[in-house]
């Protein structure tokens, strides 16, 4: 490349490019610091990127432009335009964001912090699905409830139309590991830094700075799963896990130092310090066979010191303080047995108790003599070391293992923070018991392991802000990322209050305007229908328990929304009053005993009937015109997690999924079974759809989605299953969508908690398109509204909702 051609040549700035010879070695003299020359690079770069976002930019903008950016604190939108973005393979404008200084505040930066909050989860997606995720991410951040806007709704190369959302995911992942966290922990390092410590299932070891770039690199003990970090005065760490071993390292060297435990055929159940009165801090390991041992913490050698005996079990341990110089109790939990022990006296175990569920964390408190500690069935509690008095959460958690703890500083009061397996973080006050703040919402998986960072300090005061007196929650989840918080403040993002989770979301035909599909949302605050064309939302009448899930019916000509709520009833609502009016209730429907997960209606020899699943494991019909049961059937052994309608050679089915794993066929005026249950080997069949094929009969196959993460497609004639399995790859299946494109090709959209739409044509089995949100998705709908000559887009629509909101957009497959 000659000078002429080269990037480094650029103008300076505020003065036109003559077309001299005149080079940055000209301009030395002018600059001030290396920020000037870094700035003056990515202003040069940024003109060398191509305005079609499908042209590939040379690999070195691709790689360096934002660095660049970032270094001479121009990182906005003009410096790193959205055409480079789609091919970004630095994978750090998330973190150089949060590194940037207080100037780039003042930037435009909407396509940068776009990107920032689905980068962690693009993965190996090529180009179409990044532009059009990107271009999703940001009409949902800057144009939230406003109604289509043709004009800046199209991004050339994008795949998708965003029409309307109410979307606010948090943007607090710090840093996205290929292998599963295991194990979180912090330390300070000899020279005043603060680090934050993984380890993994692959015994990999890795340090972070606060603002999630890797501080080192990887320590690798080469053995199993390190489950326990603990860090030492001095830049020490030991680790242990599932190889039985306990290894010491200096961090800031990268240097194994030692192993001086090492038990095959065992592993290291807890990993501690203790220090008993009068007597000298140990480090205490215990295995799972029980054998419990104690080292120095300064040469590593075994110490000779009373320990309690422990039944033949894996142990969790934890150091209850006693105040002054009293030393320390040790908690010990085997199973669902919790005992204290206490060296001062004579008969060494002053109390124990017996939990519900297998107990899985214990910490101890600032409290002289408290302990916190948290269990399968989903108990959290503190308790007094010497008495045993016990003071439970209040509200209790919902039901289900509770995984990890950790004890913070909120706002000056002493707080624990636990870890559920419903993927949520909560935290309480220590004293009380009381929540503090909601639910900490994001992972896609349970967080495993927590730890805390400070508020303020000279290294992190700017990237992660946090009132005096509270410390910033980090989690590890088991979707292999690492996330930040603020307890009781929600996320580390920037940007509007989270809002509450969807439960669920339709589509629900026109609204006031020619083609725009008007909306059912709901979340726990209530129910709304949004018209898409206006933007104005009209409330479902309260009085009723949250939905659950919704349907559309015509009935005689009236439109109707059809609800189903936590109580288990159904209401029908008529829509004919317009778009911007109440719905006015019709008539209710009793019959299930718990909540309805799914409804379908369909027209059905003149009439209008509607097919119900509920969690009481019955599939109820229904004639929505007579208003009264018609069947029920209670084939499927649990819940019954989906129904849909399909049409066959022998003419209408019902499809009905359950936790059961099976598919089942109904005929939809007796609903008796139609063949033998579909058996799909999918664990628990969360989503079904119809998938109609281009044949002369006009048969549809049936799709199953499963807990394993993968699609099926069925023969309801043959119970065979057609093509190959479908993997999403990325975590269960928890809803389908089906819908032609503008040319015909059939697509079956699919999503989950991993918060990526998959779409693939049904005919060919490939896969055609990933839509990344980077927040859990739980509900997906198809409509097509298309319109020639309409005020929109002549494309099928598509509508996601879960943890963050909901989100529709047009569908556009074919050309550009």
């Amino acid at each position: 490349m000659s000078d002429a051609d080269s990037p480094y040549r650029a103008p300076r700035p505020g003065r036109p490019d003559t077309g001299d010879s005149r080079t940055w070695a000209d301009d030395a003299k002018a600059w001030a610091d290396t920020r000037d020359a870094h700035r003056l690079i990515a202003e040069a770069l940024a003109r060398l990127v191509a305005a079609d976002p499908t042209i590939p930019p040379h690999p070195y903008l691709s790689r360096h432009l934002a660095h660049h950016a970032a270094r001479g604190e121009v990182l906005d939108d003009a410096h790193v335009p959205l055409a480079v973005l789609p091919w970004e393979s630095s994978a750090n404008v998330r973190t150089l964001l949060r590194q940037s200084d207080a100037v780039s505040a003042v930037r435009r930066q909407e396509w940068l912090e776009a990107w920032a909050r689905i980068e962690p989860f693009i993965g190996g997606a090529g180009p179409d699905s990044r532009l059009t995720s990107l271009h999703l991410a940001h009409h949902a951040a800057t144009r939230p409830r406003t109604p289509l806007d043709t004009s800046a709704a199209r991004v050339s190369g994008s795949r998708v139309t965003p029409l309307w959302s109410d979307w606010t995911a948090r943007d607090n992942v710090l840093a996205v590991s290929e292998t599963r966290l295991e194990s979180l922990t912090r330390t300070t390092t000899t020279d005043g830094r603060s680090l934050l410590v993984s380890g993994d299932d692959h015994g990999t070891i890795r340090m972070w700075e606060p603002h999630g770039v890797p501080a080192m690199a990887p320590l690798h003990t080469y053995g199993g799963a390190v489950q326990h970090l603990l860090p030492l005065p001095g830049d020490l760490l030991l680790s242990a896990g599932t190889d039985g071993s306990v290894r010491v390292w200096h961090l800031t060297r990268g240097q194994l130092l030692a192993e001086p435990v090492h038990r095959p055929g065992t592993w290291v159940s807890a990993l501690t310090l203790f220090a008993a009165k009068d007597a000298p801090e140990v480090v205490l390991v215990a295995h799972s066979d029980g054998r419990l041992g104690a080292l120095d913490p300064v040469t590593f050698r075994p110490v000779d010191t009373p320990l309690p005996s422990l039944d033949p079990a894996p142990a969790l341990l934890s150091g209850v303080g006693l105040g002054g110089a009293e030393g320390m109790a040790l908690a010990v939990a085997q199973g669902r047995r919790v005992r204290v022990w206490d060296p001062r006296r004579p008969d060494g175990y002053t109390y124990e108790h017996q939990h519900e569920g297998a107990v899985r964390a214990l910490v101890g408190l600032a409290a002289p003599g408290r302990y916190a500690l948290c269990d399968d069935s989903g108990y959290i509690g503190f308790r007094d070391a010497s008495t045993g008095r016990e003071t439970p959460v209040a509200p209790a958690p919902p039901a289900g293992p509770v995984v990890a703890l950790t004890a913070l500083t909120v706002a000056g009061r002493a707080a624990v923070a636990s870890g559920g397996s419903d993927h949520t973080l909560r935290v309480w006050d220590a004293r009380t018991g009381a929540a503090i703040g909601g639910p900490l919402e994001g992972h896609t998986a349970p967080p495993v392991a927590l730890t805390t960072l400070p508020g303020t300090s000279p290294d992190t005061s700017r990237e992660l802000p946090a009132p005096a007196g509270q410390e910033l929650l980090v989690s590890a989840g088991a979707d292999h990322t690492l996330r930040r918080w603020k307890p009781g403040g929600g996320g580390g993002g920037a940007g509007r209050a989270v809002r509450r989770p969807v439960t669920t979301a339709a589509l629900s035909g026109p609204g006031s305007t020619a083609g725009a599909p008007l909306i059912a949302v709901a979340d726990e605050s209530g129910t709304a229908l949004w018209d898409t064309g206006t933007g104005r939302p009209v409330a479902l009448p309260a009085g009723h328990a949250p939905v659950t899930a919704f349907a559309s019916a015509r009935v005689r000509g009236e439109p109707l929304l059809v609800t189903a709520h936590r109580d288990a009833g159904i209401q029908l609502w008529s829509l004919e009053r317009g778009a911007h009016a109440a719905p006015a209730r019709l008539a209710g429907l009793l019959g299930h005993s718990l909540p309805v997960r799914s409804m379908a209606a369909f027209p059905y020899e003149g009439r209008t009937l509607l097919v119900t699943g509920g969690e009481d494991g019955t599939v109820r019909l229904w004639d929505l015109d007579r208003v009264c049961a018609l069947a029920c059937r209670e084939d499927h052994l649990l819940s019954v997690r989906d129904v849909a309608v399909l049409d066959t050679a022998r003419g209408p089915r019902i499809a009905s999924a359950g936790t059961d794993g099976t598919v089942r066929l109904w005929d939809p005026v007796t609903l008796r079974p139609a063949g033998a249950p579909l058996h799909c080997e999918q664990r628990v069949v969360n989503a079904v759809a119809a998938v109609p094929v281009d044949e002369p009969d006009g048969a549809e196959l049936v799709a199953s989605g499963g807990e394993d993460g993968t699609i099926r497609l069925w023969d309801p004639g043959t119970g065979r299953p057609v093509g190959r399995r479908l993997d999403i790859g990325d975590g269960p299946v928890a809803a389908l969508a089906f819908f032609r494109t503008a040319t015909g090709r059939p697509c079956l959209a699919a999503t989950g908690p991993g918060g990526t739409i998959h779409l693939w044509d049904t005919d060919t089995g490939s896969h055609l398109l990933r839509i990344v949100t980077g927040s859990p998705l739980g509900a997906l709908d198809a409509l097509d509204i298309r319109q020639p000559g309409g005020p929109h887009p002549e494309h099928p629509v598509l509508l996601a909702a879960g943890v963050a909101g909901v989100c529709v957009f047009g569908i556009r497959m074919e050309g550009r």
